[in-house]
């Protein structure tokens, strides 16, 4: 049976909005702790004492504000470093593993010429993320049965970043949950050497090209106040 330090941690873990505001040290810890409480109750599986619950979050809180304000430093210096580039018109297309070899022999004269193409193999499909023109081109050697999906006329954010993000633990993370808790959908995403490609639709284009830019332009100004050892508070141009 999980302790309730165990339990609780699970609980904020779960929930980004929670956590964020944790380690910005913007919670009440007394409100907090009655409304998970009953969750508690049902994931332990007896009653638990709100002050208990409260003494736990307050650990947890503690913990992880030390632990997190070194990785968001760390975060922080490979976006300072990184840039953002995007590419509109582009389709998904997911195809079984076996359909892939009805096009292999068309992807080198493709990456010659075609506008972004991206591959990614799973272990029943093959994704291919591709301008809409080179996508029609791959269609028209397929069948309607080797598609699985077909998603058209989206847009791909490229973020690209130093070397240091392969080393560095919860970049993808962090960037994947401010474009969540900005309520921007993520189509598609993929990881290649230093880039991050990240598909969204071409309504939530502007705002996730505009939330991406403000927080790497935080991140700058942050990396030029190391010298403080808490994080710094950063103007993110919320009203």
């Amino acid at each position: 049976m999980s302790s309730v330090s165990q339990i609780v941690r699970e609980i904020v873990l779960s929930d980004p909005c929670t956590l964020q505001c944790i380690l910005n040290d913007i919670v009440n810890y007394t409100k907090l702790s009655k409304k998970i409480t009953p969750l508690v109750n049902e994931l332990a599986g007896h009653s638990v004492n709100i002050d208990t619950v409260k003494m736990a979050l307050i650990r947890f809180a503690n913990k992880a504000m030390r632990e997190f304000s070194l990785l968001r430093r760390d975060v922080a210096e490979v976006l300072a470093k990184s840039s953002i580039e995007i590419r509109t018109g582009i389709s998904i297309i997911t195809l079984k593993n076996l359909a892939f070899t009805k096009i292999a022999s068309m992807i080198p004269g493709l990456t010659q010429r075609a506008r972004f193409v991206a591959i990614m193999q799973s272990l029943l499909v093959t994704t291919l993320v591709l301008d809409n023109e080179t996508a029609d081109e791959i269609i028209a050697k397929l069948s309607k049965e080797d598609i699985v999906q077909l998603q058209k006329d989206y847009a791909a954010i490229v973020i690209v970043s130093p070397i240091e993000i392969m080393y560095t633990p919860g970049v993808l993370s962090y960037i994947t949950n401010i474009l969540a808790l900005n309520n921007v959908n993520i189509v598609h995403i993929e990881s290649c050497y230093t880039d991050t490609i990240i598909v969204v639709s071409r309504e939530d284009l502007l705002k996730a090209f505009q939330v991406l830019s403000r927080y790497i332009d935080a991140s700058k100004k942050l990396t030029q106040s190391r010298q403080a050892q808490e994080p710094q508070t950063i103007d993110l141009g919320y009203e």
